[in-house]
């Protein structure tokens, strides 16, 4: 039973050093409550959102492109087959 209190209080003084960290820095209200503020992009996509439109999808398209490169086996045939087992 003793030693069952022993770990417990251990780690309950592990827990408290001498060591006090800062208080986070609090947000003014008016902050907080502030508007947020538009990307540099945001007038560019507000005039023309189809040319967004078609740059978004030109870089999925590209991605999608190199995750179709990416496909395929990790490890070539070859050294597959001399990682295995002979037998």
């Amino acid at each position: 039973m003793r030693q069952m209190l022993i770990i417990p209080l251990a780690a309950l003084l592990a827990g408290c050093t001498g060591e006090a960290e800062d208080y986070p820095r609090l947000l003014p209200t008016d902050q907080i409550l502030a508007e947020p503020t538009l990307p540099d992009h945001a007038p560019d996509a507000a005039l023309s959102p189809a040319d967004v439109d078609a740059g978004a999808q030109a870089r999925a398209d590209a991605l999608r492109q190199r995750a179709e490169a990416l496909r395929g086996p990790v490890i070539e045939p070859g050294t597959l087959a001399r990682m295995r087992p002979q037998g």
